[in-house]
């Protein structure tokens, strides 16, 4: 077997163990080829020639793990997300164990599952357009400055940042969301408008109840305009029952679409898993990619 890994240095806890994980596959004989992301190796770079390989392992946090399955889209090569950031959460998705030699077994295997992305797109302040695919969630508001306050702390910190970062914005700001999704229009006032490609956050809380990463559809959510106390009742909720289908989800507005267009009055900021962006006007939308990953799982996978 002929594999590239692709590894940010920069990630997160686990970044050290990607080369426990090399040497497992070179002991079993396998060749590979290791690339770093940063010093000028953007992800585009690192994934020039993925088609000649017979996987690729992409390892990182959850934004590095965007970047470079953005760049895999449509290549049908056999990746393996190997969980080296903060919060892992993409990985956590997929549901694979998370041993080192487990993994390096089940990346020999390749056994896939066909998964979407979302693919966002924003207006910036020159009013031109930019896109990025996303594979967890994308949004304006609450999410959004959670990510701003915990991006310089995340490293040291790791997961606790998140936590204080939400503990400190006890009274998020409202904005008035008009949402265009499937030729339908809704007009909302909240403190969060999300978009979703997989569910489950931190501690298997289920965001998004009816969410999956193949079902060829974006979950949409708007968190009622309220303060984080009043966040409460949902919380309880997702803690009772992680994964939604008992209590739901008090609070959020769920809408699903294939595409969907947002303008967000007053822009409240955006992130997409975990990467902020700095410049917009609080117009965007977004549109599923179905299909154009081919994850490598495990039998422990839900997607198995």
């Amino acid at each position: 077997m002929r594999c590239l890994i692709i590894h940010n240095l920069a990630s997160g806890p686990r970044s050290d163990e990607i080369f426990a994980f090399e040497h497992a596959l070179v002991r079993a004989g396998d060749e590979v080829v290791m690339r770093f992301i940063g010093g000028g190796t953007e992800p585009a770079d690192a994934t020039a020639d993925a088609r000649s390989f017979d996987r690729v392992v992409v390892s990182g946090g959850d934004g590095t793990i965007s970047n470079v399955l953005d760049c895999l889209r449509d290549t049908h090569v056999p990746t393996l997300v190997f969980p080296s950031g903060t919060a892992n959460l993409f990985f956590n998705n997929i549901g694979n164990g998370t041993e080192i030699a487990a993994l390096a077994a089940t990346c020999r295997a390749g056994r896939t599952a066909k998964v979407d992305m979302g693919e966002l797109f924003w207006k910036n302040d020159s009013g031109a357009i930019e896109r990025h695919g996303f594979t967890i969630i994308a949004g304006s508001g609450f999410d959004a400055t959670i990510m701003e306050k915990a991006a310089p702390a995340k490293k040291d910190m790791g997961e606790v940042a998140y936590f204080l970062s939400a503990l400190s914005t006890l009274e998020p700001d409202v904005a008035h969301f008009t949402i265009e999704h499937d030729g339908k229009v809704d007009e909302l006032d909240g403190i969060s408008c999300m978009l979703g490609n997989t569910a489950v956050i931190q501690n298997g809380i289920n965001l998004f109840p009816d969410c999956r990463m193949n079902d060829g559809l974006l979950d949409i959510a708007v968190i009622e305009p309220v303060g984080l106390v009043q966040l409460l009742p949902t919380a309880l909720a997702a803690v009772i029952d992680p994964a939604g289908k008992g209590l739901g989800r008090p609070q959020f507005k769920m809408i699903q679409a294939r595409e969907v267009k947002v303008t967000c009055t007053p822009s409240l900021g955006m992130q997409f898993d975990g990467e902020l962006i700095s410049s917009n006007t609080g117009v965007f939308g977004a549109r599923v990619l179905p299909q154009c990953l081919d994850i490598i799982i495990d039998e422990y996978s839900p997607l198995a």
